[in-house]
């Protein structure tokens, strides 16, 4: 695993095109936005190689060509393979991440990355115990549409906050690519505000984070499923006809009903 700092999230985001698009098969393609950065940074383990390859030498460095720290994301690339192999797709990635700019951080951000992926998750439980309220959303869309899926995502995000008058925060990284787009994977977290019922207020969030992916060419979910949180937008993604094939599916193969009814179909679309 091997780590790189673009300059901004778009310039990540075109460089993870290409990467798809090329005939370099790695097997990680990641990138993170400013926001997520930033918490990645803030949060990593002292123990790390981390801070003796992003630390102010280089950030003055950058600072001197030009680079807005506020907004640089780092990227993770994975590798596997038979040596040659290996030489021949991180030959093509060097290339492609130079054009869009990127500078190499090498081996230990990825070493850090791998000892935080299996922690991260259990951090919705850490906020819950204190107040807080975080959550995810993944979607995917064709290359073409995915900056504006994220802008308007984060948009719709810090709308909502603003509605119900509460600080909060949002982040995003790329998680798998493919040769037609991309998944977007948000996390969003915040603490809700006294004397509303924070379900209320985190649905408002939710729900916003979700209608923007229907409305800007996202799908309604990558890998995480539909299910009951997810089920009032199904048929705004798949479409009326697509809504009508998955109901004669289930009347067909559960026609009692048995396999988790309301789950996956609109109420009203219910048999």
């Amino acid at each position: 695993m091997i780590a790189y700092l673009f300059p901004n999230f778009s310039a990540g985001l075109a460089a993870m095109e290409e990467i798809a698009n090329s005939d370099a098969e790695p097997t990680i393609t990641r990138v993170s936005d400013a926001p997520e950065t930033a918490f990645s940074l803030q949060t990593r383990k002292a123990s790390t190689s981390l801070s003796s390859k992003i630390g102010e030498g280089l950030f003055e460095v950058l600072r001197r060509r030009g680079w807005d720290l506020d907004k640089v994301c780092i990227s993770y690339i994975g590798y596997e393979g038979t040596t040659a192999h290996m030489r021949y797709t991180k030959g093509i990635v060097g290339k492609i991440v130079g054009k869009h700019g990127a500078i190499k951080l090498g081996k230990g951000p990825g070493a850090m990355y791998d000892a935080k992926k299996f922690d991260t998750p259990y951090l919705r439980d850490f906020l819950l115990d204190r107040g807080a309220l975080g959550d995810v959303s993944d979607t995917a869309a064709p290359w073409s549409k995915l900056g504006e899926l994220y802008v308007n995502t984060m948009r719709n995000a810090y709308t909502a906050y603003e509605e119900l008058g509460v600080k909060g925060y949002v982040m995003c990284h790329l998680s798998h690519s493919y040769h037609s787009g991309a998944c977007l994977y948000f996390t969003f977290a915040f603490r809700p505000k006294e004397g509303l019922d924070p379900l209320i207020q985190y649905d408002l969030v939710k729900s916003a984070i979700q209608q923007s992916f229907v409305d800007y060419h996202g799908t309604l979910s990558h890998h995480h499923g539909v299910g009951i949180d997810h089920q009032p937008w199904l048929e705004q993604d798949i479409g009326e006809a697509g809504t009508d094939m998955l109901v004669g599916l289930l009347r067909a193969n559960d026609p009692s009903r048995n396999l988790n009814p309301g789950t996956l179909i609109p109420p009203e679309r219910e048999w």
